[in-house]
């Protein structure tokens, strides 16, 4: 599953955590202001990789628990057992080289790869995986849910872990997660995660300064399994750069690589710079508006329909310049379940009066319904949307107040407050999977939860939950089945309308030409595998 981020939890990975798009100011920034911090005398040339970053790295040091902005250092020091490719739709093998399931989906073996040692000099054995799986599933934080279906795991060998599992799922796929998935060496003391990897990855901690511009470096691990021949990045540099015209200042100037998300008018001059790569890139990242179910009157079902038709959704995805395309529902392209037409409510003036007319709100009652909507503040594509669906809204006589707040001391907090009076009206957050399926986006945004973490629309419904839990299992053992039950899920959230569908946000990147082998990747959101590039 997954948030933009999660509290520790997805709350900065989702929203805040994902603070993915930075404010384009109209600042003029001086040369000395752009070369603030240890690296300004870094040349995109150089074997350090610059990454510019517009919130902070690290707010979750243990493997365990990690669930937010950190995804994007992570992988450099901590692997998983397999990796998935979206260009192929393949799993392909990392710490795992080989593996296999029972024709009943309950049995799964892994072969690991050998010649493979933790970060402390440590080789990695069958025992040392099979210990940081059953930790991750006992901290039960982050993404370990996705281990649920786990019954027990045994080593015949040091080189072969075999899973039992309650009922069916795609370990495979579960094992190329995003988060939750690290193999790691657990340490006798639970604090020695902070500052430190205890990984298998290419890259360990050298320097972390947290609250700086120049917030975290990696440097290369000598004894990595995959081997140093050939050309390598020798260290990372994370650099916290919030204001885009700062961003774009350095990668322009040299002294980054990498520009995690600039806004289109600050990348347009950079298309005719021979010294950049201007990288534009589908993702599997969505942007929804979920509408609080449990407040009046978007408790009715009514109201809600009549805000999804009276919303321009071409209006909105041209509002951003590019920055999004078009909504297709709550599963982007490359996943199963993925539909072509998934039957969403569009634009349609007419019947969202006529909807509010029914609900009582219509333009002849005398009265203007009022509703609230927040965004994670510095999300300029975002906030772009919200005043556009502002204008749009006030057609139908609904007065929509719009407010940017930072996510994790503010959006996040509102959303859980436990009157329903005191949340949002409607709340515009991403969401991307945790792993390559889409079970994520409806456990965690959906299902009825009795403590209110992610599902943030506050909805409930008996119906969507069965399906929910049997579509995993159908993954595993029959997907032409969980084709049509993803169908038929989209089909409930069409009729009931807990979420308005905005767009899916596409990636827009700055890389210095000099970096050769960049590819992005959708199931990684804002990852770079760094030792997979090569400096030209």
């Amino acid at each position: 599953m997954t948030p933009v981020t999660p509290p520790s939890t997805r709350r900065s990975r989702r929203a805040g955590a994902r603070s993915i798009l930075a404010a384009a100011t109209a600042l003029v920034i001086t040369a000395a202001g752009c070369s603030s911090g240890d690296y300004g005398s870094t040349s995109a040339d150089s074997t350090t990789f610059t990454y510019l970053s517009t919130t902070d790295i690290m707010t979750e040091w243990d493997p365990a628990a990690s669930y937010s902005n950190e995804i994007v250092a992570f992988p450099n020091m901590y692997e998983t057992l397999t990796r998935y490719n979206s260009e192929s739709g393949e799993v392909e093998p990392l710490l795992a080289t080989e593996w296999s399931s029972s024709d009943d989906g309950l049995t799964w073996t892994f072969t690991l790869r050998e010649g493979v040692t933790f970060h402390s000099g440590e080789p990695m054995t069958a025992a040392s995986v099979k210990k940081a799986i059953e930790r991750t599933i006992e901290v039960g934080a982050g993404a370990a849910y996705l281990w649920s279906p786990v019954e027990e795991i045994s080593t015949p060998d040091d080189r072969t872990v075999e899973f039992k599992l309650s009922h069916a799922a795609p370990l495979d796929l579960i094992s190329a997660a995003a988060y939750g998935a690290y193999i790691y060496e657990v340490p006798e003391n639970e604090g020695a995660f902070e500052s430190t990897s205890h990984g298998t990855g290419p890259y360990t901690v050298s320097e972390w300064k947290p609250g700086e511009e120049n917030e975290l470096t990696l440097t290369a691990y000598e004894g990595y399994w995959g081997g140093w021949e050939g050309e390598h990045y020798e260290q990372i540099a994370y650099r916290v750069v919030p204001q885009a015209s700062t961003a774009a200042q350095l990668i322009t100037s040299g002294e980054a690589h990498y520009a995690q998300a600039l806004p289109t008018q600050l990348l347009e001059p950079m298309h005719d710079d021979p010294s950049l790569q201007v990288i534009e890139t589908a993702s599997w990242q969505n942007l929804f508006g979920l509408m609080n179910t449990e407040k009046p009157p978007l408790d009715d079902k009514r109201v809600r329909q009549a805000i999804a038709h009276a919303i321009d959704y071409d209006a909105l995805i041209e509002g951003t310049n590019g920055g999004f395309s078009e909504s297709e529902g709550v599963i982007p392209e490359g996943l199963i379940g993925h539909q072509e037409d998934p039957g969403l409510r569009m634009y349609d003036p007419d019947r969202a009066e006529q909807l509010l007319e029914e609900a009582g709100y219509g333009p002849d009652s005398g009265e203007i319904l009022t509703l609230n909507l927040t965004y994670t503040e510095g999300e300029e594509d975002v906030a772009t949307m919200a005043s556009l669906m502002q204008s749009q809204l006030a057609s139908v006589n609904i007065e929509l107040q719009i407010e940017g707040l930072p996510w994790e001391s503010a959006q996040w907090p509102k959303a859980q407050e436990a009157d329903p009076e005191d949340r949002q009206d409607i709340l515009l957050m991403y969401w991307w999977p945790d792993d390559p399926q889409p079970l994520s986006w409806y456990q965690n945004l959906f299902r009825t939860e009795e403590e209110i973490l992610l599902n943030l629309a506050y909805y409930s419904n008996p119906e969507l939950d069965k399906l929910i839990d049997e579509v995993g299992p159908l993954t595993a053992t029959d997907p032409e089945a969980a084709e049509r039950t993803y169908a038929e899920m989209q089909e409930i959230l069409n009729e009931d309308a807990p979420a308005l569908f905005l767009g899916n946000r596409r990636y827009q990147r700055a890389v210095s030409a000099s970096v050769e082998g960049f590819r992005d990747e959708p199931m990684y959101a804002n990852v770079p595998f760094v030792y997979d590039y090569s400096p030209a």
